[in-house]
């Protein structure tokens, strides 16, 4: 299996990008100290020098903590993922139940699905709508994404932007996150 490593926005965050499918079916954000039933995910997690991981099709993003240098746990990863997802690997799935009944919350999930999230994705990230109410929608930013410096500039002239271009009843959108 051959993995290539890209820098994201984030200067914390690296995209690990597999040559294999690893994820079927949605996306996950796995935290540390959360519970995590993913062997190569807690093997990672175990190092001690890494926040965040997000799983989606073809590509990890992890995020390391902020006393770890990437030239070492780079090796360290990629031995890791090595070790566990090769020929014998099944593919994860993690259903997404989208609960929006609402007309504009399923014009805002149309953006972003084709507009906005192929470019989030390209990052190392994802964008979730949590919710839309009086004009405003609220998001999820996962993966790079997730405390990426960059991402309040990209929310409001990017994201913001096009949500309220293609569909007018959005006033605002905010990022919240996954406790609020």
């Amino acid at each position: 299996m051959n993995i290539n490593i890209a820098d994201t926005p984030n200067p914390e965050t690296k995209k690990f990008i597999l040559d294999q499918k690893i994820v079927l079916e949605g996306s996950i954000e796995l935290k540390k100290n959360s519970n995590i039933n993913i062997p190569f995910a807690k093997e990672i997690f175990d190092t001690k020098k890494v926040d965040l991981i997000y799983l989606d099709r073809d590509f990890i993003s992890i995020k390391k903590t902020l006393e770890s240098n990437w030239e070492s746990l780079i090796d360290e990863i990629t031995l890791i993922l090595k070790k566990n997802i090769n020929e014998k690997f099944t593919p994860l799935s993690f259903k997404e139940s989208n609960t929006f009944n609402d007309v504009v919350s399923k014009k805002i999930e149309e953006v972003l699905t084709e507009k906005i999230r192929p470019a989030v994705s390209m990052d190392g990230g994802d964008i979730k709508l949590k919710s839309y109410k009086d004009g405003v929608a609220e998001v999820m930013l996962k993966g790079a994404c997730s405390g990426c410096p960059s991402s309040t500039i990209t929310l409001k002239h990017g994201v913001e932007r096009m949500i309220k271009h293609y569909v007018p009843e959005v006033n605002r959108v905010e990022a919240v996150t996954e406790h609020e």
